[in-house]
């Protein structure tokens, strides 16, 4: 309970801080923004920024704290998130199995006369990235279609039992 006060206070501490920019913001005026005059965007625009990253880090440690606390207080749920992420691992190893890692346009060997992929900063595709890439691929292909799956099952069973 005391730590449910302290992050109410926290936040509460946070959005005073962050109106107080707002407000400057609007006194200060978009021109002036705009046109980065005298440094104002780093007056402004910066400590907001700033604000949002202490934000989003507070956040992302509290969810970790609270997740990592609830997993070890039961051994049920660390046994059922256990599971899940063996099955995640599966469904990359599996994933990983099928992608290729052809790093080619129309997947056309370089021995064969295929053109290497290049990127926009002028490199070209490794062939392991071009792996992970379809890896990538494959397990959104395979876990949309768990998900769609599940979807369809849950209402099928559902008016069966009706």
């Amino acid at each position: 309970m005391v730590l449910h006060k302290v992050l109410k206070y926290l936040v509460l501490l946070l959005s005073v801080i962050a109106l107080g920019f707002f407000f400057y913001t609007l006194a200060i005026g978009d021109e002036a923004i705009e046109l980065n005059t005298e440094g104002s965007q780093a007056v402004t625009v910066s400590p907001l920024i700033i604000l949002a990253y202490i934000t989003l880090g507070l956040t992302i440690l509290i969810v970790v704290l609270f997740v990592l606390k609830g997993l070890f207080t039961s051994p049920e749920a660390l046994k059922k998130a256990g599971i899940s992420v063996g099955l995640l691992l599966l469904v990359t190893a599996i994933s990983y199995a099928l992608a290729d890692d052809l790093n080619t346009v129309g997947f056309v060997p370089v021995e064969e006369g295929g053109k290497v992929i290049e990127l926009d900063n002028g490199q070209e595709l490794s062939t392991g990235t071009s792996k992970w890439i379809g890896t990538s691929l494959y397990m959104f292909y395979i876990l949309a279609f768990v998900a769609v799956a599940t979807v369809v099952w849950a209402g099928i069973s559902k008016q069966l039992k009706k």
